[in-house]
């Protein structure tokens, strides 16, 4: 009898026993969890916090692609500036009528100074320069020139006191392909004077060529 009795008691201890080790096994699921998730909001909030600081700082700052540094002056070396002024012989006894040296006259005419050449070149346009010429006869003229294969086939005039050398503006390939090429002979007196390039050809549209230098070369 005494042993029937003591065997409903041992039960409801085990299954109280059962039931603590099941809620202390719950509770600490519990906090695990309740851990982990205060862990994942604190790693996020730092993270949050971090985009939130670099985009403030990306929006202070200009856009790196649209930073420019200060803009390059356009300075233009000696060379490559305009300035009519008397032309004397070289060491070989050559004249060289450049682009820099002459004088551009007329309505359209324009030294550009990238070229070192005139451009615009119209029919109402000339270049002039003054020469101081020692050792007169005959000279071979050299002309350096730019013209489109359309505009090309114009006919051009040099003139030096009362000689003249008349010749037909060939191709060079494009305004960008400048082209060096023997063109005939003139015949200048020893005196300073004048030598004037222009059109020889009359017309409304286009332009004759873009010119960038006339060397004229003693002929012995």
């Amino acid at each position: 009898m005494p042993g029937s009795c003591l065997t409903p008691l041992k039960s409801s201890l085990d299954h109280r026993f059962n039931i603590f080790i099941h809620l202390s096994f719950s509770f600490v699921n519990f906090l695990h969890m309740t851990l982990k998730l205060k862990l994942t909001g604190f790693i996020v909030g730092c993270l949050l916090f971090s985009c939130n600081t670099d985009t403030k700082k990306n929006a202070s700052a200009p856009a790196s692609d649209t930073v420019r540094g200060p803009a390059a002056k356009n300075v233009m070396t000696a060379d490559t500036v305009n300035k009519p002024e008397l032309v004397t012989a070289q060491a070989d006894g050559s004249l060289l009528l450049t682009a820099e040296n002459g004088k551009p006259i007329g309505p359209e005419i324009k030294y550009m100074p990238e070229w070192k050449a005139f451009g615009w070149f119209t029919a109402a346009d000339r270049v002039e320069w003054d020469v101081d010429v020692i050792h007169p006869g005959e000279y071979e003229v050299q002309l350096e020139w730019s013209v489109s294969n359309e505009e090309a086939g114009k006919e051009f005039l040099l003139e030096a006191k009362d000689n003249r050398l008349t010749g037909v503006v060939g191709q060079s390939g494009s305004w960008e392909t400048y082209k060096n090429e023997k063109v005939g002979k003139i015949k200048l007196s020893a005196d300073n004077q004048k030598i004037v390039f222009r059109s020889k050809t009359k017309f409304d549209k286009g332009a004759l060529l873009d010119l960038r230098q006339i060397k004229l070369v003693a002929v012995k």
